[in-house]
């Protein structure tokens, strides 16, 4: 899952904040086990707002990414954007399944690639959802089970190795197809699209032309596929978990080549305004 924090201009020198030279010094250090007590207190306050856990996990990669973010100069705005954009996430899919039509209640939702229940706090308090967390780290499940209060399941390495034993009205990727390599991207596009019920949806965003800005422009390959290793998440490997961009013409003959179907609908810059969503239906 990926974090877009706002855009900052950069110009001149920026001035770190002493809190933050701190925090990041701590987490370089692998001294951050725990959290601070005013992130505690700003935890709390931004999920009493939002009605959900305030929980953190202190391995939660986005949680770090954000908090560490010189866009913010205090800690404050900083969690209030984990919270607020977790809820804006939750917020546009149940806006998705609206539009979709999904007759199912509750519609049985599996978060893929969930993390440590940015967005999955928020989707908990939907009622007309009944939803699986899945994860690649132990510790996530762990976290989204004992403290978040979900159903949570283990991921795979390889798509091959994905078997949940249950289908579901909808299967939710937020940017984790940003981060595939090529010999796994078509892959797990069929591994995640078996687990779809007939008539139900696949649902994914991409990095896709509107994100090259973020990633310095980078000419794309002629088959619509360009791939970095380079990641946020240090415990992942970089030729398993990188930063990708593909084309929509990628997307659309990889999507047909796994799965039998044509994507059924494609929204440009959709997510954070530079991801691309892709909703795919299992024919009924």
């Amino acid at each position: 899952m990926q974090a877009t924090t706002p855009a900052f201009d950069g110009s001149g020198t920026m001035t770190v904040p002493m809190w933050l030279q701190q925090v990041t010094e701590r987490w370089r250090n692998g001294r951050f086990r725990l959290f601070t007590r005013e992130m505690l207190r700003h935890n709390a306050q931004a999920a009493r707002r939002h009605g959900v856990e305030s929980a953190c996990h202190p391995q939660d990669f986005i949680y770090k990414f954000i908090i560490t973010h010189p866009g913010f100069k205090k800690i404050g705005p900083a969690v209030d954007y984990y919270f607020d954009d977790g809820a804006k996430s939750a917020e546009q899919l149940a806006r998705i399944f609206e539009e979709l039509k999904i007759a199912s209640r509750p519609i049985r939702l599996l978060e893929f690639a969930s993390g440590y229940g940015c967005v999955t706090r928020h989707l908990k308090k939907n009622r007309d959802l009944s939803m699986v967390a899945c994860d690649i780290h132990p510790q996530a499940i762990e976290f989204l089970t004992k403290e978040l209060g979900v159903r949570a399941a283990l991921s795979a390495h390889q798509p091959e190795g994905l078997s949940l034993g249950e289908s579901f009205d909808a299967v939710f990727a937020l940017s984790f197809f940003s981060h595939m390599p090529r010999a796994t991207w078509g892959r797990w596009v069929r591994a995640l699209f078996s687990h779809v019920k007939p008539g139900g949806y696949l649902l994914f965003t991409t990095h896709g032309m509107a994100s090259r800005e973020w990633h310095d422009n980078p000419e794309m390959p002629p088959d619509g596929f360009w791939f970095k290793p380079t990641s946020e998440q240090h415990d992942l490997d970089t030729a398993e978990y990188g930063a990708t961009i593909v084309t929509p013409e990628f997307v659309k003959r990889e999507v047909r080549a796994q799965t039998g179907e044509d994507v059924f609908e494609h929204r440009y810059a959709f997510w954070w305004e530079h991801q691309d969503l892709w909703i795919v239906r299992k024919t009924p």
